[in-house]
């Protein structure tokens, strides 16, 4: 046992002599990862699908007949789940931060997998680094790592499963395919997008079409292996509302074959103007450059890309710049290998194409509301009513109090957010109503307006607080109700 123990000690040693400038530089990227997504995290106020699906894991983390929570409103639910495994064991930690933590740990494996992925398809160490350094620092990733919302975790298994595609492809290793196969249902289980992780896994034959045949066998394993995984949801109730929620994003292929070109337009105006306001132009300039020696790994880097964004320019009639997150990793890969093209100015060149994004973090980190980040996502996230403004201080307000609230809203921002702080004011009745009554409703103490200017003219109430949305004309209101 002993001899054991010492010939592993040794083979550490010698890895760690062999690997230090790589372990150096990973103890740098994860520390420097930790530090930009941890630091003020809860700085942004709740984001009204925060307030839903936190409130959602708090329920099912208290009680696990209700797993089937998210599948109510056509979400599948594994972002929930593991949100609810983080409250069971961080339990006096603030339910916002709890499930802020589970985005940052997917965008630090995230981080990973953007590394690993592009060592797989250009087996170039300079690149794999840029890669990583990109996805640290890109001003999109930034944002979503630090909210509750499933979207960091998709593009997380999104990339590993490109990676892992290619492991597959080069090794033909069964095991392997098992694995990619888990990590597709995996994905599946947290967005249904990620049903284009398997539809696009074909597309890798071309960096070995010998192979094409065992591959073919070995991803045809894979997707049934995620099949299985995701089907298990449809043991629960409800299960069957996730396929009727996605008609409320795009349009059935029936229709489209009617009026092919209704949303494209728009939608590329969006889409692309979204994409480039996030990447900045110097590292769409960059991507440019990596273009210009095309190679096999680049075209699959492309079409990962461009894949989704050509289906929601036509199939989509909703579209948020969250949904270009997931393969926006592919493009950051590109970018690196722009970089890479200028050698010894690469250093240089990486400063230069850093310092908006930098200065972009930088205002998400002091002064939010004023980040030039795309300018849905500004107005969503930031400066309406959907953002959950003064709701701290509301929470304070409340807290040891017994009293009677009503609030404006039965789903969403209200009364969830409430709801979460429930344990801080136990002696605190919600009761919400929606739309806000013409008529007063009686036995109530207090009442929270937030989607309208004001409240209705025939109440009788006092404004004690008011707190605008960032730089928008919308509040939150918080009234008492004179006798």
């Amino acid at each position: 046992m002993i001899q054991i123990t010492s010939r592993s000690l040794t083979s550490m040693i010698e890895f760690i002599k062999t690997h230090k400038r790589d372990i150096l530089l990973w103890i740098l990227l994860i520390i420097g990862f930790l530090a930009t997504r941890l630091v003020r995290l809860g700085l942004i106020p709740i984001f009204t699908d925060e307030a839903i699906y936190l409130r959602w894991s708090q329920i099912l983390s208290g009680d696990l007949k209700y797993i089937y929570l998210p599948l109510t409103d056509g979400k599948p639910p594994l972002f929930m789940w593991l949100v609810a495994v983080f409250m069971k064991l961080l339990p006096g930690t603030d339910p916002l931060i709890t499930g802020r933590l589970v985005s940052v740990l997917s965008g630090l494996a995230a981080l990973a997998g953007i590394y690993f992925t592009s060592w797989q398809l250009l087996r170039n160490k300079f690149i794999s680094y840029l890669s990583s350094i990109f996805y640290l620092l890109s001003s999109f990733t930034f944002f979503y790592d630090r909210f509750a919302l499933a979207d960091s975790m998709l593009a997380m298994w999104g990339v590993w499963s490109l990676g892992l595609g290619v492991v597959v492809l080069r090794t033909l290793w069964w095991r392997w395919a098992v694995v990619l196969g888990i990590i597709l249902g995996l994905g599946w289980l947290t967005k249904t997008p990620a049903e284009f992780f398997i539809v696009l896994l074909p597309i890798l034959v071309i960096l070995k079409p010998k192979s094409i045949g065992k591959y073919a066998l070995l991803i045809l394993l894979s997707a049934v292996i995620a099949r299985g995984i995701y089907s298990l949801l449809f043991l629960l109730p409800q299960a069957y509302v996730i396929n009727l929620k996605s008609y409320e994003f795009i349009v059935p292929f029936s229709e489209l074959i009617k009026h092919p070109l209704q949303f494209f337009v728009g939608n590329f105006k969006g889409l692309a103007t979204w994409e480039i306001q996030y990447l900045t132009w110097p590292l769409v300039g960059l991507i440019i450059i990596s273009l210009i020696k095309i190679s096999r790994p680049k075209i699959i880097l492309l079409a990962y890309f461009f894949s989704l964004f050509v289906f929601m320019l036509l199939f989509n009639k909703v579209i948020y710049p969250r949904f270009l997150l997931t393969f926006t990793p592919m493009l950051l890969i590109l970018a690196a290998a722009g970089t890479a093209e200028f050698k010894k100015l690469a250093p240089v060149v990486l400063i230069l194409a850093l310092i908006l994004p930098i200065y972009t973090n930088y205002k998400l980190l002091t002064d939010p509301v004023q980040a030039p980040i795309a300018d849905t996502d500004s107005a969503q996230y930031l400066n309406s009513w959907s953002a959950g403004w003064g709701l701290r201080e509301i929470n304070s307000f409340f807290a040891g109090k017994n009293t009677t609230v009503g609030v404006e809203g039965t789903f969403g921002l209200m009364p969830y957010a409430l709801e979460l702080y429930q344990k801080d004011h136990p002696n605190l009745t919600i009761k919400p109503y929606w739309p806000a009554p013409e008529i007063l409703p009686a036995g109530l103490d207090y009442f929270i307006v937030y989607q309208r200017p004001a409240a209705p003219a025939g109440w009788k109430v006092r404004l004690i607080a008011q707190y605008f949305d960032g730089y928008g004309k919308d509040s939150l209101k918080l009234y008492k109700i004179e006798p």
